[in-house]
């Protein structure tokens, strides 16, 4: 299994990071040392199984991407918990729909 870092942005909770990543609360918190409470900016870390890890590439969007990995714009947007443009290098983590 793989592990993503991510920072936890505003309104984030560990229940809202563990539901986005198909999670229990009871997995999350065994892989952050018993933690089960988080703040904005904090950094969680993430188990996953994924399809990909896609690295950004300069002039990529959002719809190509999706489109590469048969996955929907949206999708891929709540997985990374996207909010803002894209930048260059970004690593997006590409999880089976579901």
């Amino acid at each position: 299994m793989r592990k993503l870092i991510i920072k936890v942005g505003y309104n984030d909770t560990f229940e809202k990071i563990a539901e986005r990543y198909n999670l229990t609360t009871k997995i999350l918190s065994a892989a952050n040392d018993g933690k089960t409470q988080v703040e904005e900016g904090d950094y969680v870390i993430v188990p996953f199984s994924a399809k990909a890890i896609h690295t950004v590439r300069p002039l990529e969007t959002l719809k190509e991407i999706a489109l590469k990995y048969n996955v929907s714009v949206e999708k891929l947007k709540k997985d990374n918990n996207i909010v803002a443009p894209l930048f260059i290098g970004q690593q997006l983590i590409i999880l089976d729909e579901g």
